[in-house]
């Protein structure tokens, strides 16, 4: 069992995130960023609860270009968010279907310094704005002086670029998930069912020090299988089928997304010779993920390789993306996406191998760029596929 970091962050880890989202609001004319949903919320405050499960209560945090950030809450999080670094906190009494919170958060929000006339909030890129839409509605009426824009991007240029705190867990949750799929060998067996083999992983995982495992994927075919993003069934693991399981473990709150391939008894020549494309494939991905390169440079090189192969399709759309407090992230590696990669960015190199019609076969490893380079977080997938029998 890996030995447990610590949770949390310094406080200083938060006020420069704060600094850095107050430089960017000046050099963007906006007088404050309002934060709804769950991630960005803990990402700027530190608070974790699984109270974000419910849709009932919003949760507000009002972040102004000067000044500390201050939140306007359900009174039944006020002390728990008292155990964080934010020290402004209004609240009201919740469930209040008539008035969830807007007038508060209209009064906090009118009461600020207007020098722009501008509020970025979640409402672009990968972004949600957490709140119902009759209530924005409300609230943009009740502060007329100011004029909601969207801020995501300026909040994904930060969240993009992790801190050595952040780096340290990320680490952490990808060595212990790599140890538990090399184990995954020794504990499944043919003739049990994905649902069986899947939560001896999620046993496996969460003996080792993972805290929760918010997705896994599971796939299996006869030499291949036909999609990815299903969950484990009741399907029994029979003679030369090809297993695919995706994992998205956290610890304390940073994930991990990589995914591993199984065969049962015995693996099919046609798909020992996909999976030995994909593998190169992945290589070349990660030999073009440095500083200074587009993400797009990354998908063109690899899809480059899986057309020269006879890739049926390319229909996944990219091959990677950003990780970290969220599953995905930005950037994705897809044409389209010329996001420059910088030191400490972390993200996947995830090609997909259509070699026919219905059969797929994918690879997915989880990388840091580094100042020259990259550094590979996850222990890369064996050169032959593991045999289950």
């Amino acid at each position: 069992m890996e030995k447990e970091l610590k949770r949390g962050f310094d406080t200083n880890e938060f006020r420069t995130r704060t600094d850095k989202i107050q430089k960017e609001l000046k050099s963007n004319n906006l007088d404050a960023l309002l934060i709804t949903s769950e991630h960005n919320f803990r990402y700027f405050t530190g608070f974790d609860s699984h109270f974000w499960q419910s849709p009932t209560r919003p949760w507000f945090l009002i972040i102004p270009v000067d000044g500390d950030p201050i939140a306007v809450i359900p009174s039944i999080g006020e002390s728990s968010l008292k155990k964080t670094w934010i020290k402004n906190i209004n609240v009201w009494q919740s469930p209040n279907p008539k008035d969830e919170g807007v007038t508060l958060l209209a009064n906090t929000i009118n009461n600020l310094s207007n020098k722009f006339g501008s509020i970025g909030c979640e409402i672009g890129k990968e972004s949600v704005l957490r709140m119902p839409n009759n209530d924005f509605v409300v609230l943009q009426s009740k502060t007329s002086q100011f004029s909601f824009v969207d801020g995501s991007t300026i909040i994904w240029n930060l969240r993009m670029i992790k801190s050595e705190a952040e780096i340290e867990k990320i680490k952490f949750i990808c060595n212990i998930t790599s140890d538990a799929y090399n184990h995954l060998p020794k504990i499944a067996n043919i003739g049990e069912t994905q649902i069986t083999i899947c939560n001896k992983l999620k046993i496996d995982l969460l003996s080792r020090g993972v805290d929760q495992i918010p997705f896994m994927g599971c796939a299996s075919g006869q030499a291949g299988y036909e999609q990815i993003v299903f969950n484990a069934s009741n399907k029994i693991l029979i003679d030369n089928d090809l297993l695919f399981i995706d994992t998205g473990a956290t610890f304390d709150g940073y994930f991990c997304d990589f995914d591993r391939n199984y065969g049962f008894g015995r693996v099919d020549d046609k798909v020992k010779k996909a999976y030995d494309i994909l593998s190169q494939t992945v290589s070349k991905g990660i030999e073009i993920a440095k500083p200074g390169k587009k993400c797009s440079d990354i998908f063109f090189e690899m899809n480059k390789i899986l057309e020269e192969s006879g890739s049926v399709s390319s229909g996944v759309g990219r091959m990677g993306h950003g990780f970290g407090l969220q599953l995905t992230e930005p950037p994705s590696n897809m044409l389209g996406d010329n996001t420059t990669l910088k030191k400490d960015m972390t993200i996947t190199i995830e090609p997909v191998f259509e070699f026919e019609s219905g059969k797929m076969i994918v690879q997915e490893e989880d990388l840091l760029i580094t100042e020259d380079g990259n550094e590979i977080l996850t222990s890369r997938a064996p050169q032959e596929i593991p045999i289950i029998k």
